[in-house]
């Protein structure tokens, strides 16, 4: 039986079919991706699952006794919880016996008790009960796993008593997501859980989901995210859910082959009517009227094969820019104070001809200020920027209100003061999903996503030498970001990009500017060698710096490349039996684990974000490793691992690390 059975849904808003007949199920630990354009019904579809709204027709039918937990875009706040309560939540059961084990032994600390063997002997047996319970279902640990799961989401420990009503929307679907991720139902409903998260948080999250032992039902725009954490993927569009069994870089070549194979069918098909109505006209009254009738017979029986569907999507290209300088900027030991407050600090980066870097860092860590101060928007409290002789620049600002005027309409800000026919700019509007009276809509009246659009005409109109993106994927859907990237990645110019978008950051960055604690350290390659980078030297213990920058301007490491690869047993004990030497690095990486886990339960570490950062991260790595060595040690003595559902897979998975089962 499946865990969740979803059958012939629908639901419709007024005269508006959101969802028709839409069936799938999901197995117990099964994750899977909801997909689809803004506007698809895939919040509508989530909110149906999770029992928040009623459908018009169909079902949802639960596996007995499974649980379900859901996160909203924007979750409510409940009045007087601190971010603490939110998420020491998922726990209630366990802090009901530890009140009840506080209670007993209250009671065995009574002087009635202790002049009564009786009562002394219920109350002894009372209290042990309760603290086996008390033991199994994680009471002394509880209070480590919720440190460690707000530290994980970026959250600081002076945080952790801010009544949630205070917070910012980011900062409450992180909270909501602590919560459901340390309850741990058997079904998790998350729609865009990555929204205000950084490239830290995120990689936290990745890690956090593809160890879930419950089923995953996700709605995303990061593709890196539903790379690796998804096997299975669902399309909503045009009201009904099309499957692929795979992840997301499956769905979007499977789903052309799809559609192509559909457009042959359908030429194919339409070819034959136009033949069979051909000859029926032209042989209906004549000596082949029986031939005719019978083509009418077999014209009639034929099952029709739709069109492919061709849903508009954005078209972004930028023109090639003049011949730009061999270098576009320079910018020399800028530095940047708000009062006392020193954001940048003597930051020294150079951008060449066709350049296409990622500026990555924290949030807060300053990168927009720096953005900001390139585009000539605020100036540096020290040193300079440089532009090259004749260099124009695009600056793509995260908030859009930034660049845009919210009294013009959509056509009068993209033409502004530029010497263009009306006409001409409706033309390009309508490559950007705005054509007809979208044109004359105000700006103040559009989306998030729709503004963003806006900004990106007005970029292609300015023809940039050089382009500054701060986080230009934000609001826009899937196929728009498809668009996006293909726009970017033909631009022949420069670029400097800040985005949270690991897949866009993978395909276009050729070099990295790693910025944190005010200074800028570059590292040479894309970002799967920077997260390499940064592995490799958390497993060596380096400082934080080594792990950020993953070495400077020049090619990573080798072992930040081959990151987590091991010494032969030879090399490390001297031993020829790999067992030996399993048990030995089994012994040191569990010595670490415990004292790791020790310091994550000590509230003092959570005042330094960053050091805590590290300690969670260290944890996570080393409970992986454990849990692949576990199953090396299983293979090495007991032969190799039959299958999935054999005697040594079902040990791997059964000592996979991970929170006590609370259910």
């Amino acid at each position: 039986m499946p865990l969740v059975a979803v059958s012939d849904l629908t639901k419709s808003f007024g005269a508006t079919p959101v969802l028709s007949g839409v069936s799938f199920a999901l197995e117990p630990a099964e994750k899977v991706a909801l997909v689809g354009c803004n506007g698809a019904g895939k919040t509508t579809l989530l909110r149906l699952v999770a029992g928040c709204e009623a459908p018009d027709r169909g079902s949802v039918t639960l596996r007995p006794g499974a649980t379900v937990g859901y996160l909203p875009q924007l979750p409510d706040a409940e009045a007087g919880h601190t971010l603490w309560d939110e998420a020491a939540a998922a726990f209630a059961a366990v802090r009901d016996i530890e009140r009840r084990l506080a209670e007993a032994e209250a009671r065995l600390a009574s002087p009635e008790v202790h002049g009564d063997a009786a009562r002394l002997e219920a109350a002894l047996e009372e209290y042990g009960l309760l603290r086996d319970r008390f033991e199994r279902s994680g009471g002394f640990t509880y209070d480590a796993e919720i440190r460690r799961t707000l530290a994980g989401l970026g959250f600081r420990e002076e945080q952790f008593r801010q009544p949630v009503a205070s917070m910012s929307g980011g900062e409450r679907v992180r909270g909501a997501l602590a919560r459901l991720l340390l309850a741990e139902p058997d079904l998790l409903l998350l729609d865009e859980p990555t929204n205000h998260l950084d490239l830290e948080a995120l990689e936290w999250l990745q890690e956090a989901l593809q160890r879930y032992r419950g089923a995953i039902l996700l709605v995303s725009h990061d593709r890196a995210l539903l790379d690796a954490v998804t096997s299975r993927t669902l399309d909503l569009d045009g009201a009904r859910v099309e499957e692929f069994r795979g992840n997301y870089s499956y769905y979007v070549v499977e789903r052309a082959a799809r559609r192509e194979r559909q457009r042959e069918a359908f030429e194919r098909q339409q070819a034959e009517i136009a033949r069979l109505e051909a000859y029926i006209r032209r042989y209906r009254a004549g000596q082949k009227s029986r031939q005719a009738k019978s083509r009418e017979k077999r014209l009639a029986r034929l099952q029709p094969i739709g069109a492919p569907r061709t849903a508009r999507t954005l078209s972004f290209r930028l023109d090639a820019p003049r011949r730009a300088p061999q270098t576009v900027l320079r910018a020399r030991h800028v530095t940047k104070r708000y009062g006392t407050q020193e954001v940048l600090r003597r930051v020294t980066i150079e951008v060449r001809r066709g350049e296409k870097l990622g500026l990555i860092g924290p949030n807060g860590a300053g990168k927009t200020t720096l953005l900001r101060i390139i585009a000539g928007m605020e100036p540096p409290t020290a040193g300079v920027v440089e532009l090259g002789p004749g260099v124009r620049v695009g600056y793509f600002a995260q908030h859009a209100e930034e660049t845009l005027d919210l009294d013009r309409s959509v056509l009068e800000e993209v033409l502004g003061s530029r010497p263009l026919a009306p006409e001409q700019v409706r033309t390009l509007l309508g490559r950007f999903l705005f054509s007809g009276d979208a044109a004359h809509k105000e700006i103040r009246q559009l989306s998030g996503g729709e503004r963003r659009r806006v900004a990106l005409a007005k970029l292609v109109l300015d023809r940039p030498d050089l382009l500054l993106l701060d986080e230009p994927t934000t609001h826009l859907d899937l196929p728009s970001l498809e668009a996006l990237e293909a726009g970017l990645r033909a631009f022949p110019g420069a670029m400097l990009l800040v985005s949270h978008d690991r897949y866009l950051l993978e395909r276009l960055a050729t070099r990295l500017l790693v910025l944190a604690d005010g200074e800028v350290r570059e590292v040479a390659g894309s970002y799967q060698v920077y997260r390499a980078g940064v592995a490799g030297a958390a497993a060596r213990g380096e400082s934080p710096s080594a792990r950020e920058a993953g070495g400077r301007a020049g090619p990573a490491p080798r072992d930040a490349v081959d990151a987590g690869r091991e010494d032969s047993p030879r090399e490390r004990t001297g031993s020829d039996d790999p067992s030996d030497d399993l048990v030995a690095r089994i012994g040191e990486l569990e010595r670490e684990q415990g004292d790791l886990g020790r310091l994550m339960g000590d509230p003092e570490l959570y005042r330094d974000a960053e050091r805590a950062r590290r300690a969670v991260q260290r944890y996570e790595e080393v409970s992986a490793r454990l849990a692949s060595l576990y199953a090396a040690f299983e293979e090495a003595t007991e032969g190799p691992t039959r299958d999935a559902g054999g005697a040594s897979g079902a040990r791997a998975r059964r000592d996979r690390p991970g929170p006590p089962a609370r259910r």
